[in-house]
């Protein structure tokens, strides 16, 4: 039985779909932000996080670019049964499960894996099938 179908309407906060970005996607995040014409003068995140973007562009940013946050903010936004990008890439790099909701909320721990980032600096985590299929 096919899945009923999901009304991709709204809108997201850059700020809310940044705080899921970890870097592991292969300079992704940077391709979405380029290609919704989103300056980010720091090469990395965005100059305006409170500017709102439509969810339907987030959505394309995780399937046509691969963006780790853009998929996690929309398995957040939405319920998706889909592995989170977050907790895959923070178990990758500091080897423990269960950290993706802490980590949204801790600096602490946003601190130790930038710490502990550096060998993956380079690192492309693929976006599983799962994910993929979950935002169809």
């Amino acid at each position: 039985m096919a899945a009923p179908a999901r009304d991709w309407s709204g809108e997201i906060r850059v700020g809310d779909w940044e705080q899921y970005y970890l870097g592991l996607d292969g300079g992704a995040h940077q391709k979405a932000l380029r290609a919704l014409d989103i300056a980010y003068r720091d090469g990395v995140r965005a100059d305006e996080p409170e500017l709102m973007v439509s969810v339907e562009s987030v959505r394309r940013a995780a399937l046509e670019f691969g963006d780790h946050a853009a998929a996690d903010v929309l398995r957040d936004r939405f319920g998706l049964d889909s592995p989170s990008m977050l907790g895959r890439g923070l178990k990758l790099v500091l080897g423990e499960d269960g950290l993706e909701r802490r980590y949204l909320d801790d600096p602490g721990l946003q601190l130790r894996y930038i710490g502990y980032r550096r060998p993956y600096a380079r690192y492309a985590m693929p976006i599983p099938d799962a994910v993929r299929r979950a935002l169809a």
